[in-house]
C-alpha cells in the first residue's frame, strides 16, 4: 500500500484514483446496469475503471453520479432503503436561503429533512469552538456505507460554502467506516484531515461560521443543484477563464492537449481574444498546461507505483528526459528522488 503524506497541503482538483468509479459501477450493477453499459454511459472503458492504481479526471465521478441519478431518480442512488427523490437537496438549500445566518439555515435544512422523511438523519452539535454536523443512513449493502456517507458529506460541505458564498474550510471529517485503499482521494476531496474508524460520520468546522449571514441567492445556484454531487466543484476562488480552460484540459485524452486554436474554438472566442483575457488574469495557456502537467505528475508519483515511462506519456511528454527536465524545474529534484522522499 502506498504511504500517504498527510502533512502535505493538497490543492489538486483534477485527479482521482479510480476507486470511486468502481463503487459507482457496483452501485450501477445493483440497479440492473452491467459493467459494459455503465462504462459506455460514462465514456470510460471497463479496463480503465478496474485498472490497478488507475488515475482519472474528477469529471468522470460527476458523470457517474449523473448517469445513476437519471437511472434511479434518487439523489443517493438507491444505495439505501428509502429514496431521496430528485429535488430533495435543492429544496433544502432553497429553504435555507431564506434564513438570516448559517445556524438558522442548518436548522431549516434539518427541519425539511424530517418533514420529507428523507432516508438520512442529520444532527448539529455545537461545542465550545467547533460545530459537528453528523449524518447517518442505512445502506442496502453494508459495503456501500462509506461510499454513501462520502457522497452525503461531500455535498453537505459544499452547501456550507454555497450558503455563505465563501469557501468554508473544514477542520476535519470523520467516518465510521474502515480506512479505504484510496485514502488519498479523501484528502483531495475535503482538503482537510480525514479520520476513519470513528464513532460518527461528520464534518467539523469552526463555530464562528454559524453567525455569518446567508448570502446565497437560490436562483443563482438552482441549476447546480439539479445534479447535487456536481456542487463539489463549486468554488468562489477560481478565476473565470482559467477555470474553464482547466476543465477543457481535464476532459482531454490522456497525455494529449488541445492546441491554442482548438482551445479558443471550444471557448467560442478567437485565439487573440483568449490570449488577451488570460493576460488580464496574469496567465497564459502554456502556464496553465504546465501547471496541469505538474499536478498530474505529483499525483502519479505520490499515490501510484506507475513507471516513469508511463507517467511521462500520460503527462504529455514525448520522452523521459524531457519530463525529468521539466520536473526538476518544478520541484528542484528528479521524479525518482521526489518519489523516494514522499514514501519515507
Amino acid at each position: 500500500m502506498i504511504k500517504l503524506n498527510n502533512n502535505k497541503a493538497v490543492d489538486n482538483e483534477l485527479f482521482s484514483t479510480n476507486k470511486f468509479i468502481q463503487d459507482f459501477c457496483y452501485a450501477a450493477n445493483l440497479v440492473g446496469m452491467s459493467k459494459e453499459e455503465f462504462s459506455q454511459a460514462i465514456g470510460l472503458s471497463v479496463e480503465s475503471i478496474y485498472e490497478p492504481q488507475g488515475v482519472i479526471g474528477l469529471h468522470y465521478i460527476i458523470k457517474s453520479y449523473a448517469v445513476l441519478l437519471e437511472r434511479t431518480g434518487d439523489e443517493l442512488l438507491t444505495t439505501q432503503e428509502n429514496k431521496l427523490p430528485r429535488g430533495g437537496i435543492s429544496l433544502m438549500v432553497k429553504t435555507a436561503c431564506s434564513e438570516k445566518n448559517l445556524l438558522s439555515a442548518l436548522t431549516a435544512i434539518m427541519d425539511v429533512d424530517r418533514i420529507c422523511q428523507s432516508p438520512f438523519s442529520s444532527n448539529i452539535i455545537v461545542e465550545k469552538d467547533v460545530v459537528r454536523w453528523q449524518f447517518s443512513l442505512t445502506p442496502k449493502d453494508p459495503s456501500l456505507s462509506l461510499f454513501s456517507h462520502t457522497m452525503l458529506t461531500s455535498i453537505a460541505s459544499k452547501i456550507l460554502s454555497m450558503l455563505l458564498k465563501k469557501d468554508v474550510n473544514l477542520l476535519f471529517v470523520s467516518f465510521v467506516g474502515s480506512t479505504p485503499v484510496n485514502v488519498c482521494d479523501y484528502q483531495f476531496l475535503y482538503s482537510c484531515p480525514v479520520k476513519f474508524n470513528q464513532d460518527y460520520n461528520e464534518i467539523v468546522f469552526d463555530k464562528i461560521w454559524l453567525t455569518k449571514p446567508v448570502l446565497c441567492n437560490y436562483k443563482e445556484v438552482e441549476e447546480h443543484l439539479k445534479i447535487p454531487l456536481s456542487i463539489t466543484k463549486y468554488t468562489f476562488n477560481s478565476l473565470g477563464l482559467i477555470k474553464k480552460i482547466k476543465g477543457i484540459i481535464a476532459l482531454s485524452s490522456q497525455g494529449q492537449f488541445p492546441t491554442q486554436s482548438e482551445l479558443a474554438s471550444q471557448l467560442g472566442v478567437s485565439v487573440r481574444t483568449m490570449q488577451r483575457k488570460l493576460e488580464a488574469e496574469n496567465s497564459n495557456y502554456m502556464a496553465i498546461k504546465d501547471e496541469f502537467r505538474h499536478k498530474k505528475a505529483l499525483f502519479y508519483l505520490e499515490y501510484t507505483d506507475k513507471s516513469l515511462n508511463y507517467i511521462t506519456e500520460f503527462c504529455g511528454f514525448s520522452e523521459v528526459a524531457s519530463f525529468t527536465r521539466a520536473f526538476i524545474r518544478w520541484q528542484g529534484c528528479s521524479p525518482s528522488k521526489y518519489r523516494c522522499k514522499t514514501r519515507k
